[in-house]
């Protein structure tokens, strides 16, 4: 009888951690998209991060250093504010901002991969995800690509769409970056 008790609790737990296992995201999530450089004061400027289903910011892949690191959003606060907001800059900590910056992208097709965790490294259940890309095109002038992905048991891919912020006339003054992809593969 006792045997039958160990083994059937043995079974009940193996069960419990399959389960857990399974509310957990395995896989990456590849954002592509191709960059342009813009000449100019203000423009390069490029964030990409992920946000929950519900908006709430879940990880930042790539700030650009001068922005990030360098307080680039202090001296010219027009440049990617979705980000900066969305990433609660002013309250990251040097370490924090150090993790997520990196140098401008040189122009071409870019590849950035979501490991399908947080920023404190802890795996995020099946979902859909947000991706967004900001760049900075001019002075106040901006454009913010977002998507969904669906991360979980199958491969999934997406297209996102473009708005130019603060009207789309900011199209006309040059186009920083296009063709804002995403595929998650488990």
């Amino acid at each position: 009888m006792r045997i039958r008790k160990h083994l059937f609790l043995a079974v009940v737990l193996l069960v419990l951690a399959a389960g857990a296992q399974a509310q957990t995201a395995r896989g990456t999530v590849t954002i592509r998209y191709t960059l342009h450089r813009i000449p100019g004061r203000g423009s390069n400027q490029i964030a990409v991060w992920i946000e929950d289903a519900k908006g709430a910011l879940v990880r930042t892949l790539f700030a650009t250093d001068f922005m990030a690191r360098r307080g680039g959003f202090r001296l010219r606060p027009q440049v990617c504010p979705e980000w900066v907001a969305a990433a609660g800059l002013d309250r990251m900590s040097p370490a924090q901002v150090d993790a997520v910056s990196g140098a401008t992208q040189e122009p071409g097709t870019i590849s950035l991969v979501w490991d399908c965790r947080t920023a404190g490294g802890d795996p995020v259940p099946p979902g859909t995800y947000l991706y967004k890309v900001e760049g900075n095109i001019r002075m106040g002038q901006r454009v913010l690509w977002t998507g969904s992905i669906r991360v979980g048991t199958s491969a999934s891919d997406s297209v996102a769409a473009p708005q130019y912020l603060p009207d789309a006339s900011a199209a006309k003054a040059g186009t920083i970056l296009e063709g804002v992809t995403a595929r998650f593969q488990p």
